[in-house]
């Protein structure tokens, strides 16, 4: 038990907690040791063999697609990255807790038919967007409750809410429609779908804002460091006297915040809350595609912001050359889920499980 508790003092350690009195002081030194462990290939093999695979494709589709490479392009590609970009936050803090959250897009797409459904019945876009979000914490806060207190294991407390939060939508509030249309005259639903600040458009810098928020949460608060302490060791986090209950369920709070976030984008967007992506899209499985394929390892306590935007850059670049290629969608699924299948295999192999990592934490 010893050990548990240390190693859960270790993780951190590794992540911006109180460091010992022995280790304090280093300056230059210490910080420059950390980074050269940061960017070490030894230390972290799979994030370099994505960026090389990224490069790699990068090159062949500027060669196969002209115009691939232009400043127009690479807009349009992040732009259509942006939600899974914001999504991936969430499930990327998710993950690192050793967690899983698969009512990701459940909730999202719920909190967006309330804030569809009262835009067109007249209500103040304030309004909307406030009783979406008080929505989304309440069923963050639900399946953060399920797996703290009620111990169902996320995989299953999960799969169970999504499944609950889409039929009770589809029933309770769209009377079995599939679709919510969004008032696209609305200013603001204008602003956030095609407005830009600078060349950017609005919507790829909410989620550069994200994404530096996820950042702060879990670098630089006493909440993130006890995310990578819960993902590294639970027992030794809850035995060393962490609130780990409390902050699993800030933990999904967060998650559900970034689905009502992904959420305001793509209704923005597109005009409409289409129901059909919980259960005909894959979406959710593209959201934990780029956290895993970016080098956050599904046994949990390590990766970050930089692992997840590896997997968005990958997934994005690779959509975008096979849309350009016009390469069916059928194809495409069969090419992602054949990159992802080789990432887990690849995780498993430089990360392999030993007695501790296959008992603690089960998802």
């Amino acid at each position: 038990m010893d050990i548990g508790l240390s190693e859960s003092s270790n993780s951190l350690h590794q992540h911006g907690g109180p460091l010992p009195q022995n280790r304090r002081g280093r300056g230059f030194s210490a910080a420059f040791q950390q980074w050269q462990k940061r960017l070490s290939f030894k230390q972290h093999p799979l994030e370099y063999i994505i960026l090389g695979i990224t490069l790699a494709l990068v090159l062949a589709f500027t060669t196969l697609i002209e115009g691939f490479l232009t400043v127009g392009n690479l807009l349009i590609l992040a732009q259509n990255s942006t939600a899974l970009a914001i999504l991936g936050c969430g499930m990327a803090a998710v993950i690192i807790n050793r967690g899983l959250d698969l009512s990701q897009i459940s909730v999202m797409v719920a909190v967006s038919a309330v804030f569809g459904l009262m835009l067109s019945n007249g209500a103040d876009y304030m309004m909307a967007m406030g009783a979406a979000f008080i929505l989304a914490l309440i069923l963050g806060a639900l399946n953060g409750w399920l797996v703290a207190y009620i111990e169902i294991p996320a995989l299953m407390s999960t799969l169970a809410t999504a499944m609950l939060i889409a039929g009770f939508c589809r029933w309770g509030i769209l009377q079995g429609e599939f679709l919510v249309l969004i008032p696209k005259d609305l200013p603001q639903v204008i602003y956030i779908s095609t407005g830009k600040i600078s060349i950017f458009p609005v919507s790829v810098v909410i989620g550069i804002v994200v994404l530096i928020a996820t950042f702060i949460l879990l670098n630089l608060t006493v909440l993130g460091r006890m995310f990578y302490a819960m993902g590294d060791n639970y027992i030794a986090a809850r035995l060393s006297g962490l609130s780990v209950r409390t902050a699993t369920i800030w933990l999904y709070i967060f998650s559900a915040i970034t689905a009502f976030i992904a959420g305001i984008i793509v209704s923005s967007s597109s005009g409409t809350v289409d129901f059909r992506i919980v259960t005909n899209g894959t979406m959710l499985f593209e959201v934990i595609m780029v956290v895993v394929l970016g080098g956050i390892p599904l046994r949990g306590g390590r990766g970050g912001v930089f692992n997840l935007i590896i997997g968005v850059v990958l997934i994005s670049v690779l959509q975008n050359g096979m849309t350009l290629l016009n390469l069916s969608g059928q194809i495409q699924d069969l090419v992602k889920g054949l990159i992802l299948i080789s990432a887990i295999v690849i995780d498993n192999y430089i990360n392999p499980k030993d007695t501790e990592t296959n008992t603690q934490g089960d998802l």
